[in-house]
Parts: C-alpha cells; sequence; structure tokens
C-alpha cells in the first residue's frame, strides 16, 4: 500500500507541475502564429504531453521506490527538468518569446538526459522512460525551432 501512495505522490506532482504550467495558455497569439506542416494537432499533443508527464512520475517513482546509493541525486536532476516543464512554458505561451523558449528547452533535453543518465545505475526501466521523455523533448526543440524560424527568426528576435 505504501509503494501505490508513494506513486500517487509522485503523479500529483507532475499533475501540479503540468497546471502551473497550463496555466500559460497559447490562446490567439499561438493560433495566429504560422505552424510547420507537421505540427501535431492540439489534441494529439495535449495527450502526448499527458503520457510524458506520467512517465516522468513513474521514472521517478521507481527510483524512489530502490533507494539506491544515488537515488536521492538523480531525483534532484529530476526536479530540475521537471521545473523547466514550467519555465518553457512560461517563456513560450507566457511571455510568447519563442527563441527563448528554444534555450529553455534545450535546457530541458540535457536535464532529461542527465536525469535518465543518474536513473540508469538505479533502476534501468527509470532509465529507459527518461530516454522517452527525452526523445520527446528533442521533438519539441524542433518543433519550437521551426516556429521560430517561420515566424521571423533571427537573433533579434532573441533580444
Amino acid at each position: 500500500m505504501q509503494r501505490l501512495i508513494t506513486l500517487a505522490v509522485f503523479l500529483l506532482i507532475v499533475v501540479v507541475a503540468a497546471a502551473v504550467g497550463g496555466q500559460f495558455v497559447g490562446g490567439d497569439w499561438y493560433q495566429a502564429m504560422n505552424q510547420p506542416a507537421w505540427n501535431p494537432p492540439a489534441g494529439v499533443m495535449a495527450s502526448a504531453w499527458a503520457v510524458m508527464y506520467v512517465l516522468m512520475a513513474v521514472s521517478a517513482w521507481l527510483v524512489w521506490d530502490s533507494m539506491r546509493g544515488l537515488a536521492q541525486a538523480a531525483l534532484s536532476w529530476w526536479g530540475l527538468q521537471l521545473s523547466l516543464s514550467i519555465a518553457w512554458s512560461w517563456t513560450f505561451f507566457g511571455l510568447h518569446r519563442v527563441g527563448w523558449s528554444m534555450a529553455v528547452v534545450a535546457l530541458w533535453v540535457l536535464a532529461a538526459l542527465i536525469t535518465a543518465r543518474s536513473f540508469r545505475p538505479v533502476r534501468f526501466e527509470a532509465f529507459g522512460l527518461m530516454l522517452a521523455v527525452a526523445g520527446w523533448l528533442l521533438f519539441m526543440l524542433a518543433l519550437n525551432f521551426s516556429q521560430w524560424l517561420i515566424n521571423g527568426g533571427g537573433l533579434g528576435s532573441l533580444i
């Protein structure tokens, strides 16, 4: 029973992070942006993000559940990458800074890869789940870059 409670706590943590990030929505600004042809529909994006947040929660729970050796440090990296999820939503949807958000999502990819690497010696399954998250974030980085490029891009838009 204790294991299920801790899983629920990790799920709650990612739900809170997603809810905080979800306070920043695209609205009319996002609808007016030019999008690459390969940009998934909103429903697909929402479903993919939901799956990614569940993967984040389960991977952290697996590491917590093992509490072997490097688990505490690994979970610190996990917390950082989760914080970057909020920062990306804020910079992209909140501030409408597509260029800045590329830097944030690049840091998020790096943090997710470091998290995956730190999870590997603790719990291999958690490593695999975080690699899936990092893969999704690489897709998001490419999408973010394409959106920046077709909507003016340039170094001037980063300031």
